[in-house]
């Protein structure tokens, strides 16, 4: 189970390990965003000093409706107590925590501030 809590802008928040192909790694705080369809999305900074790789660029339609291209990374994510081949997303500047990366598990979210986030897999 991944545990996380709503902060005051009503986010939830869960605390992810990320790993980069040299080894190196780094805890982020990921936004769970529903709205999003792919696994991670990760700064540029967080990206440069994991080492990631880039493997293709890709485009999307954002929320607000503008359109961005982005390069894709790969990395892996601490995820269920297990490594897990994420493929990342350089698009803006939060970390955010999507649908892929969370298919086949349960998302439970008391939403007000500090309330529990989990993330339960699914039998």
């Amino acid at each position: 189970m991944i545990r996380g809590v709503v902060n005051a802008r009503r986010e939830a928040i869960v605390a992810l390990r990320v790993r980069g192909p040299s080894g190196t790694e780094l805890d982020v705080d990921a936004i769970v965003d529903s709205g999003f369809t792919s696994s991670l999305t990760l700064p540029g900074a967080v990206i440069a000093a994991l080492g990631l790789v880039r493997r293709s660029g890709s485009g999307a339609l954002l929320a607000d409706g503008s359109s961005r291209q982005f390069d894709v990374y790969a990395a892996e994510a601490a995820w269920g107590g297990a490594w897990r081949l994420v493929l990342v997303s350089a698009l803006g500047d939060e970390v955010l925590l999507g649908m892929r990366l969370l298919a086949g598990h349960e998302l439970r979210i008391v939403v007000r501030r500090g309330g529990e986030v989990t993330i339960t897999p699914l039998p």
